[in-house]
């Protein structure tokens, strides 16, 4: 019997509690914030937008195309300006294999050698310390407008020449025009975006 006193008196207090007064700040809503009103949302024709702008198709191909030719045997012109062609060179000679030793961006000039020995076999490669240095040659980019030019020359070929007296066989200026001529190559044809 106690239990069901305790409960009705529980269940009284709490009726009790139930019944009180609500507060009326609760009650109107008239203080609350109302959101802004917005005149007519949807654009006319004339506040209507048209983006026209479009995204450039990848390239089907790889490399440069028409966008580079070549003036002479150790000249080709590359129709990009001065910042990009530096760059676009220097992916170049990084997928042909030809090593750059040293490079002066502000005068333009990259120093570069191109390993023409066979250095598959095992013997080729173990004695490939003993032998001499490659040709160093130096390509000079010059900035022409909308075109940059590249041109192709021996670096130091006085300092070259006198190692032809040591009986080791003189570089030839021939030499820098196939290295020109397989810059060109890969920049009209394989040259890869990054």
């Amino acid at each position: 019997m106690r239990v069901i006193v305790k409960s009705l008196l529980l269940i009284g207090f709490l009726a009790s509690c139930s019944t009180a007064q609500e507060e009326s700040r609760y009650r109107d809503t008239e203080s609350l914030e109302r959101p802004p009103t917005v005149a007519n949302s949807s654009p006319t024709k004339e506040q209507r937008v048209v983006d026209t702008s479009s995204i450039p198709k990848k390239k089907d191909r790889t490399g440069l195309g028409s966008a580079v030719y070549q003036n002479s045997p150790t000249q080709l012109t590359i129709k990009q300006p001065f910042g990009d062609a530096w760059n676009t060179l220097a992916r170049a000679l990084k997928q042909s294999g030809i090593k750059v030793t040293d490079h002066e961006r502000d005068k333009g000039l990259y120093y570069v050698t191109q390993d023409t020995a066979d250095r598959t076999g095992f013997f080729a490669k173990a004695t490939a310390f003993l032998s001499d240095d490659p040709t160093i040659y130096l390509l000079t980019v010059k900035d022409d407008g909308e075109e940059t030019t590249v041109t192709a020359t021996i670096a130091n070929a006085s300092e070259q020449s006198s190692a032809a007296q040591d009986g080791t066989p003189r570089p030839s200026a021939e030499g820098a025009e196939d290295l020109l001529q397989l810059l060109f190559k890969t920049l009209r044809d394989k040259l890869e975006e990054e």
